[in-house]
């Protein structure tokens, strides 16, 4: 059975954070949200998906043309990436967007020649602007009444990804592992069954209509809501499905030139620097700290 139903909304995200308001609930309750999308979002994630299915059938020189590891930019291959040991890689290709990395050179050139990456930027800023209202919504909600605090501050440290499976060609039983992502939420859209998510003492498939985006909390949101809302963990069931599936992803960190005070504070999060546990969040899937991956400093894969 689905668990979509029990916090699907009908909301749009053309009205503002006010819209929002209704979801914060259901991330307490339930422990997750879906959002239905604008239709010109709809119509960039597609574009997206097109475009990939283009991109990953090219030869593997082509594809690893457009991987730059030391930044954690474009195309990675199955294998540096994992969710719980590295024995057990993540049995996915990936490309991704990061807006740290767009005024880089090396990156810039890529605009001419992988229309990837560029339908990808341009996706990111629309998901940046749902983001930035969720976040809104989620501080009227949870911060302390009647003292305003800045808008928590994202775009630079968070990044796109669109992950590409071949499910029948492995026998492993999950194609993911379980893992919550160690960001404050991710945005996650799938075009093929596969994705789980705990609910209670068990995992439950996760079906969404066309127009839909699944918010899973990270641990940072946790951190920001004193554990009032606890990351959500997820993983992928291999369908052995002959057709590839594809999934997008917006994960969004924190900017780290920013003092962040929790939205709830209490003795779960009071002598916890939440900038610096985003920063060292990436290294439990085998990537590089956000500071190294700003300087680019990563390792090759």
């Amino acid at each position: 059975m689905s668990t979509r139903t029990a916090a699907a909304s009908t909301l749009t995200t053309a009205e503002g954070f006010r819209r929002y308001l209704p979801l914060i609930p259901l991330f307490e309750q339930h422990g997750y949200a879906v959002i239905k999308l604008d239709p010109a979002i709809v119509t960039a994630l597609e574009t997206v998906e097109s475009q990939a299915k283009q991109f990953f059938g090219q030869s593997a020189a082509i594809k690893h043309g457009f991987a730059a590891p030391h930044c954690v930019e474009g195309y990675r291959e199955i294998g540096p990436e994992y969710s719980l040991v590295p024995e057990r890689p993540d049995l996915t290709e990936s490309f991704s967007f990061w807006y740290r990395n767009r005024r880089r050179p090396e990156i810039v050139a890529w605009r001419e020649s992988c229309p990837l990456h560029g339908l990808m930027h341009s996706t990111a800023d629309m998901l940046s602007a749902v983001t930035a209202d969720l976040f809104a919504a989620m501080a009227a909600s949870w911060g302390v009444a009647g003292v305003r605090t800045p808008p928590l501050r994202f775009q630079e440290a968070s990044y796109i990804q669109i992950n590409y499976y071949e499910p029948a060609q492995h026998s492993r039983d999950l194609l993911q592992d379980p893992h919550e992502d160690g960001h404050l939420i991710t945005l996650v859209r799938s075009t093929e069954p596969g994705l789980e998510i705990k609910v209670g003492d068990a995992f439950q498939a996760v079906g969404l209509a066309r127009d839909e985006m699944l918010v899973m909390p990270g641990s940072l949101l946790s951190l920001m809501t004193g554990n009032l809302v606890p990351p959500l963990f997820h993983q992928v069931r291999n369908s052995l499905r002959r057709t590839a599936r594809y999934s997008q992803m917006f994960f969004v960190n924190p900017e780290l030139d920013q003092k962040l005070d929790p939205w709830i504070r209490n003795a779960s999060n009071e002598h916890i620097d939440i900038i610096q546990y985003a920063n060292s969040a990436p290294q439990q899937f085998g990537l590089p700290t956000l500071v190294e991956g700003a300087k680019g400093e990563g390792h090759s894969y």
